[in-house]
C-alpha cells in the first residue's frame, strides 16, 4: 500500500489529537460559547481506552464480516448484518460514554436531562403538564411570552414526549421497576444526587422519574445507533450495498453522537434520515405511498424542533432539481413530469394533514407556534452576544472536530472528484440523483453557514445534517471501487482491496475515542 494513502489518515489523527490532548487552545470563542475539555485522570482514562479498542476490534470484524457478503447476500442476510449494526452502534456507544472519569459518564444523562438549563422538556412535562389537551390548546399563547431559550423555540413535541414516557411508567409499575433495577451503577450514582438535592423539593425526585430519564436516554442511544438503516438504504440508492454499507459503518464512530447523548438533538438524525429516503425513493420511482409517508415524518420532526426546516429544504432542492429536466424537457428526462408532481402533492398531504388534524382538535396553530419560535430564536442572540465573522470562521473547523478529521478529509476528497461515479458502475439516472441530492445538500449546509444561525454550539446543533456528509463521502468509496475494478484487483484477497477503508475506519475510531473522553458537550455543574 502506498504510504501517501495512509498520510492522510494519520495526520487527521495526530492532529485531532494533538490540538485536544497537547494544547489549551480554546475550543470557540471566549467570552461567547466554548466547549470544555474534561480534566485528564489516567486511572480511570486508561482502562476505558483499552476497553473501546477492545470494542473497536470487534466492531471491525463484525462489520468486515458483513462488507464480504454484501454483493452476494439475500434481502433476509441483509436484514441480519443491519440489526447486528446497529446493535453493535448501541454497544459501543454505551461503552464509550461509560470510558470518561467521574460525572462525565453515563451520569451525565440524568444531569442533562432533569435540569432545566441543559434540557428542561421533562421537568416540563413532570410540573407543568397536567393535561396534554389543555397544553396543546395553550401553546400558542405560551410561546407568545418570548422565552428565548428551550422552551420558547421549540413546538411542543419534546414536552409530550416526556409525558408520553411518564404516563407508561405510572401505567406500568413492572416496567417502572425493571428500568430502575437495570440503570448501571454511574447513573443511579447521579440520580441519587439529584434526588438528594430535590427530597424537600414540591417535585422531589421519584422512582418513576428514575425510570423515565433511563428510557429517555436508551430511546435516545437506540434511535441514534438505528440511524445507520435509512442511511444505508439512502446510499444505496445511489450506490453499491459494499459502498453503501462502507459509508453507513461509519456513523457509530462520529463523535459529536456520543457526546451530545442524550440530548434530544442525537434522536434527530434517524427521523431525518429517514424522511429523506422516503423522499428520494418516491422522487425516483414516484411512489405516492413514500411521498405521503414522508410529508408525515418531516411533520413529525417539525413538530419536535424546527432543525427539521433545512431538511425539507434540502428535500425541496432535490425535488425541483430532478423535476427542472422534465419540465424543461431534456432529452435526458423521461417526459412524466406530471407523475413527479402528483408525488409532490401526495407529499405535501402527508405534510397537511396531522397540522389540520391539530388545528380542529386541539385548536393549536402550529404555522404560527412555529413562527414564534423562529422569533424567539432571533431573540436569543440578542440577549446573548455572539460575533458573527468569528463564528463564520470557526463553524467549519468545528463541523470537521464533531464529525471526525479522518471523515472530513473524505468529503473534501470526494469534492475534489470530477468524474464521481463511473458508467460501469452506475446508470445515468443514478448517477444524476446522486448529483442532485449532493447539492441540494450542499447548497443547505452553505446557506446555514453563511446565515449564522448556530453561531456557538453549532456541533450539537448540527447533528441532525451530519449523516449528509457521510453520504458526502459516496463518491471517494465509489472511485476506490472503480480503480480496483479498472485494475482487475478482484482476484486478491478481500482484506487487501479492503486496506484503504480499514484504515479510514480504525483513524476514524481513534479520533472518535480521543475527542469523546475529552471533550463534554454539556455545561452543568458536576454531582
Amino acid at each position: 500500500m502506498r504510504f501517501r494513502i495512509l498520510l492522510p489518515y494519520l495526520l487527521t489523527s495526530l492532529i485531532t489529537i494533538a490540538l485536544l490532548w497537547l494544547t489549551q487552545i480554546p475550543l470557540g470563542v471566549e467570552g461567547e460559547w466554548t466547549w470544555h475539555r474534561i480534566p485528564f485522570a489516567a486511572a480511570e482514562m486508561i482502562p476505558g481506552w483499552i476497553v473501546s479498542a477492545i470494542a473497536f476490534a470487534v466492531y471491525l470484524l463484525l462489520t468486515l464480516i458483513a462488507l464480504s457478503r454484501m454483493p452476494d447476500c439475500r434481502w433476509y442476510e441483509l436484514t441480519v448484518w443491519l440489526t447486528g449494526l446497529t446493535a453493535a452502534a448501541g454497544l459501543w456507544s454505551l461503552l464509550l460514554q461509560d470510558s470518561p472519569p467521574g460525572e462525565y459518564r453515563l451520569s451525565k444523562a440524568a444531569f442533562v436531562l432533569y435540569y432545566k438549563g441543559s434540557s428542561g422538556y421533562f421537568t416540563q412535562a413532570q410540573t407543568e403538564i397536567s393535561d396534554a389537551t389543555q397544553f396543546l390548546s395553550e401553546y400558542e399563547a405560551k410561546m407568545e411570552q418570548g422565552d428565548v431559550l428551550h422552551e420558547g423555540t421549540h413546538p411542543p413535541g419534546l414536552p409530550l414526549f416526556y409525558l408520553t414516557l411518564i404516563r407508561l411508567c405510572e401505567k406500568y409499575p413492572a416496567l417502572q421497576s425493571f428500568l430502575v433495577d437495570m440503570q448501571p451503577a454511574s447513573f443511579q450514582e447521579a440520580a441519587d444526587v439529584i434526588e438528594g438535592m430535590t427530597s424537600r423539593s414540591k417535585h422531589p425526585l421519584l422512582p418513576r422519574d428514575r425510570a423515565v430519564l433511563w428510557l429517555a436516554t436508551l430511546i435516545t442511544l437506540s434511535m441514534s445507533s438505528l440511524t445507520v438503516v435509512p442511511l444505508f438504504l439512502l446510499a444505496r440508492e445511489f450506490s453499491s450495498r459494499a459502498v453503501s454499507w462502507q459509508v453507513a459503518a461509519f456513523w457509530p464512530l462520529i463523535p459529536a453522537t456520543l457526546i451530545f447523548q442524550p440530548k434530544s438533538d442525537a434522536l434527530y438524525p434517524v427521523i431525518a434520515i429517514l424522511f429523506l429516503y422516503l423522499w428520494v425513493t418516491a422522487c425516483r420511482r414516484n411512489n405516492l405511498i413514500c411521498a405521503f409517508l414522508a410529508g408525515l415524518l418531516i411533520w413529525g420532526g417539525l413538530f419536535l424542533t424546527l432543525a427539521f426546516l433545512p431538511v425539507g429544504v434540502c428535500a425541496a432542492c432535490f425535488f425541483i432539481l430532478q423535476l427542472w429536466p422534465r419540465l424543461t424537457g431534456s432529452r435526458q428526462a423521461p417526459p412524466a413530469w406530471k407523475t413527479l408532481a402528483l408525488t409532490g402533492f401526495s407529499g405535501l398531504a402527508g405534510f397537511c394533514l396531522p397540522a389540520l388534524i391539530l388545528a380542529a382538535v386541539f385548536d393549536l396553530n402550529l404555522l404560527r407556534v412555529w413562527y414564534l419560535n423562529f422569533q424567539n430564536h432571533v431573540g436569543f442572540y440578542s440577549e446573548y452576544t455572539r460575533t458573527y465573522w468569528k463564528w463564520l470562521l470557526l463553524n467549519p473547523l468545528e463541523i470537521s472536530l464533531a464529525l471526525g478529521l479522518p471523515v472530513s478529509w473524505m468529503v473534501i476528497r470526494s469534492l475534489c472528484f470530477q468524474r464521481r461515479i463511473s458508467a460501469e458502475q452506475a446508470n445515468c439516472s443514478t448517477r444524476s440523483s446522486l448529483k442532485a441530492f449532493l447539492l441540494s445538500c450542499g447548497m443547505v449546509l452553505m446557506l446555514l453557514w453563511l446565515s449564522g444561525k448556530n453561531m456557538g454550539e453549532a456541533a450539537r446543533l448540527w447533528l441532525i445534517f451530519l449523516p449528509w456528509l457521510l453520504l458526502m463521502t459516496i463518491p471517494y468509496w465509489q472511485r476506490i471501487h472503480d480503480i480496483q475494478a479498472g485494475e482487475k484487483l478482484q482476484a486478491s484477497s478481500f482484506l487487501k482491496m479492503q486496506t484503504v477503508w480499514i484504515i479510514a475506519v480504525t483513524a476514524q475510531a481513534v479520533v472518535c475515542v480521543a475527542t469523546v473522553t475529552r471533550i463534554t458537550g454539556f455545561h452543568f455543574p458536576p454531582g
